[in-house]
């Protein structure tokens, strides 16, 4: 086997390799669209200039890594590898040396330019990988969950309204913005009025719905559904008919009641009144409350994992 630079001329291939690791995570996630090869090299074309490796034999590819975006996060300089960006072949005996080799040749090219976050998307069932990560140093950091629209059974007749009022709308949005930054969760989000007022409106503008539970004037559980963004996160969910809770959060005091179970049922009748297929979520596998609620409604298809590096480590 050869360790070689990833080049167009691989490009192919390792959208095939891509294909067939799909296809192997639709066996557990059969809601998981069909992405044919040409969406996957046409993926995978701007992120030929990036640092990639491949692990090639007898001209055949049997394992590649390409980097994809390079951002700064968290306070650091991070760079990311999307689950089309990465695949081994299944068969392959040493799919795990693989990974560790293409990994080892990728990190020192990050390290020497300064990045010491690593992030990758990983298909949740690749129980392999998964391990492989694990070893190499890598924790979850947020899951993308998928389901059908069969309905939940809701134990109180919660009265779940449907709110497009920006200014009723912002207290309870800047609750759930205060809440991340707290354990074990740990992000900042905006907590400026204005800023949060933009965004619900934005959000209305895209078309999105925005459900709400009030007592009395006041909004303490909400949810936004709409169509899946076709330029963010869900990559293999782009541009299909998949619809996507976009933001939800009950106030701490109302937890427990069914609220959020409400709120669901119905954003899960609207999205298949709409006529979409299939919806999903991203959520941080660190938030304790909404991740315990996500796992409980929805199945997981995608990992993203993250590994930090001493930053006094390369050049900068």
């Amino acid at each position: 086997m050869q360790v070689v630079s990833f080049t167009e001329n691989l490009l192919d291939q390792a959208a095939e390799l891509v294909i067939i690791n799909c296809k192997y995570e639709r066996k557990f996630s059969p809601l998981l669209p069909i992405r044919d090869i040409d969406e996957i090299r046409k993926a995978l074309q701007p992120m030929i200039d990036n640092p990639g490796v491949a692990i090639v034999k007898a001209g055949t590819l049997q394992a590649f890594m390409v980097t994809g975006h390079r951002f700064p996060w968290k306070g650091q300089r991070a760079v990311i590898v999307p689950e089309f960006c990465h695949a081994a072949r299944p068969d392959d005996l040493d799919r795990n040396q693989l990974y560790q080799l293409l990994y080892m040749n990728l990190a020192q090219k990050w390290v020497d330019g300064g990045n010491s976050l690593h992030v990758i998307g990983h298909l949740a069932h690749d129980e392999l990988l998964k391990k492989t990560v694990f070893q190499l140093g890598f924790g979850a950091i947020l899951a993308e969950r998928l389901r059908n629209f069969s309905d939940i059974t809701v134990g109180n007749d919660q009265p779940i309204g449907q709110s497009d009022d920006v200014n009723r709308l912002v207290d309870i949005q800047l609750a759930h913005n205060s809440y991340y930054p707290h354990s074990p969760i740990f992000i900042i989000k905006s907590t400026d009025r204005e800023t949060i007022a933009s965004n619900l409106r934005e959000h209305i503008a895209n078309g999105d719905v925005i459900f709400t539970y009030s007592e009395g004037d006041k909004v303490k559980g909400y949810m936004i559904a709409g169509k899946s963004a076709d330029n963010a996160e869900g990559f293999l969910l782009q541009n299909t008919n998949t619809a996507q809770v976009k933001s939800a959060f009950v106030m701490p005091d109302i937890r427990g009641k069914g609220i959020g179970t409400a709120l669901l049922q119905r954003s899960i009748q609207w999205s298949r009144d709409q006529g979409y297929d299939r919806i999903f979520v991203e959520h941080e596998t660190a938030n304790f409350y909404g991740g315990h609620f996500w796992r409980r409604y929805f199945s997981p298809y995608l990992y993203y994992s993250m590994r930090y590096v001493d930053n006094t480590v390369g050049s900068k």
